[in-house]
Order: structure tokens, then C-alpha cells, then sequence
């Protein structure tokens, strides 16, 4: 229990004499200190522990401070502070550890009110920077969350009119001759009678049974609640007649998929117009297009699929 509420001090340093006057200078802060006597015991205790600072030693027995210090953040997973400790004074030494990534650079001996502050002073940093991480990793929680509301629908989960607005256009591209980008607006045939025959919990359960065979089939492409019954897909890269074939598909799908709620079964239909995105006509045009497709197979009899290239 002692090192969940406690920053961590990990002490790398041959000399029992040192690790002891480092626990002596500490011992009325609220750390917990451990101990490592070589470069081998180093690593794993920076493995087991994930301390918040690192005191490390220049030279040791079984490698050089320099040396080990690259080996320990290759375990740190908690961003350790690490600070050099040594009875080298030169410049070079020291510019040296601090281009490695070094916080400080504490000489040997040292004061034990001058050590103690030092140590503190890169705590109190440490424990700052782990909050604003914190935040900043709940702030990106957040914004994802409201992203995902923003351009999700309530309640099929799938995209909504927002979405088309923003990133839609950005994916949808001129693909070569042969390959097209096709938008399909489909609709729910006669959906005022399902809700009125069975409910609005009914019109509800047959709204999100046609947006998961949606997703099922078009998992390559991209499917958008346009709003109430009405649905848009966007299929990338596809010839007219892969494009045509996924709109019987779907069709076909939904016209033999039973819906059940509570002890009655329905089913449903929908209609599809179809319509190859032009660049120079702009996603609103478009989408216009499909949706006079639409309307054209709703007047043609229902439970269709219609390309607006086809209508007279």
C-alpha cells in the first residue's frame, strides 16, 4: 500500500554509504525508496516498479551510468525523471547528461538540504506533468465522445447528416475511368404504417435492423442516417454494375429479413436510387440526384432500385 499513495524513487548507486545518506535526506518525504546496486538490478527494478524519479549513478560495476541510461527508459513506461549522480565535475560530463534527457545533475558529496530540495523541485514537476497528462488524455476522451455524437446517429449508431457536411466530401475522390464513387438513397416503403400498425417502438426496432444489414453489406463503403426513414450509402470504388448489384443485394436482404417485436413479425421494403457522384456537380447535387432516383422507383411500385441516369 506504501507505493500506490507514494512517488517512487528508484536509487542506482553501487555505494551502500550513498543509498544510505539518500534514505537519511528523504526519510521525512512522502516517497517510497528502492534500491539497485548494478546496471542488471537497474533494469529490473525500473520493470517492476515504474518509478516516478531515477537516481543514477555515473559509474557502476557492470556498466556506465550513460550507457544504462538509454537501457532504463527502454523500460520506463512511467516517464521517469532521471537525474545523474556523480563526483564528476566537468562541463562536458555534465552537458552530456543533460543531451541524454536528464532533469539534473547532482554532484558527489552532496548537502542533504540541497539534495532534498532538488529532488522535491523535480517530484513536484513530475507529479504536475503526469496531471496535465491525465487531463489532456481526458480531454481527448472527451472530444472523441462529443466527435462521436456529433456525427454519429442516436440511434442506429451510424453516421449522420453532420458527417456528409464534414468529412464525407474529403473521402469521396476521382477514382479512374473504370471505377466510381455511386451514392444510393434508400428508403423504407410504406414506414407511417409499420408505426401506426405496430407502434413507434416498432418503426424504431426496423430502423436499426435495416442500418445493421446496411453495415453488414457496405462494410467497405459508408452508410449515413440522411434522416427519419431515409438512408445514404456511399460506395468508393465500384463499377456501376458492383454498384447495382450491392443495391439488389441490399433490397433482397431487407425484403426477407423478419422483424420481430415482442410477439408479432413484420417485414419490410425499401427503394434505391442510384446516382455516380460527379466532382463538378458537388455532394449536395448529387445527393439530389439519388434522391429523384428514389422518388422515381417510389412511384414505379416500391421495393426497388433505380438509377437516375435511367429516368426519363
Amino acid at each position: 500500500m506504501e507505493t500506490v499513495k507514494k512517488q517512487i524513487i528508484l536509487v542506482v548507486d553501487d555505494s551502500l554509504l550513498i543509498c544510505k545518506q539518500i534514505r537519511t535526506a528523504l526519510k521525512e518525504e512522502p516517497v517510497f525508496v528502492c534500491e539497485a546496486h548494478t546496471g542488471e538490478e537497474a533494469i529490473e527494478a525500473v520493470s517492476q516498479y515504474q518509478p516516478d524519479m531515477i537516481l543514477l549513478d555515473v559509474v557502476l560495476p557492470d556498466i556506465e551510468g550513460y550507457e544504462l541510461f538509454g537501457k532504463l527508459k527502454e523500460q520506463d513506461k512511467n516517464n521517469a525523471s532521471i537525474i545523474f549522480l556523480t563526483s564528476k565535475d566537468k562541463d562536458e560530463d555534465v552537458v552530456r547528461g543533460f543531451s541524454m534527457g536528464a532533469c539534473d545533475y547532482i554532484k558527489k558529496p552532496f548537502v542533504q538540504g540541497e539534495f532534498r530540495s532538488r529532488v522535491n523541485i523535480h517530484l513536484l514537476l513530475k507529479k504536475q506533468k503526469d496531471e496535465l497528462a491525465r487531463q489532456n488524455k481526458e480531454l481527448r476522451t472527451n472530444m472523441e465522445k462529443l466527435n462521436f455524437m456529433a456525427f454519429r446517429d442516436g440511434l442506429t449508431g451510424l453516421y449522420n447528416r453532420r458527417y456528409v457536411v464534414g468529412d464525407l466530401v474529403e473521402e469521396i475522390r476521382v477514382n479512374n475511368e473504370e471505377k466510381k464513387n455511386v451514392l444510393i438513397m434508400a428508403d423504407i416503403d410504406d414506414f407511417k404504417k409499420i408505426n401506426d400498425t405496430y407502434g413507434h417502438d416498432a418503426g424504431d426496432m426496423a430502423l436499426v435492423c435495416l442500418a445493421n444489414i446496411l453495415e453488414g453489406l457496405c462494410r467497405e463503403h459508408k452508410v449515413v442516417r440522411w434522416g427519419g426513414e431515409e438512408f445514404l450509402i456511399v460506395l468508393f470504388d465500384v463499377t456501376e454494375s458492383e454498384a447495382w448489384e450491392l443495391s439488389e443485394s441490399i433490397r433482397k436482404e431487407v425484403e426477407s429479413f423478419p422483424i420481430f417485436h415482442g410477439e408479432k413479425e413484420f417485414s419490410m421494403t425499401i427503394t434505391l436510387g442510384l446516382h455516380i457522384y460527379e466532382e463538378d456537380e458537388g455532394i449536395e447535387e448529387s445527393i439530389q440526384y439519388a434522391d429523384k432516383a428514389l422518388y422515381k422507383g417510389k412511384r414505379s411500385g416500391k421495393n426497388c432500385s433505380v438509377w437516375y441516369d435511367k429516368i426519363n
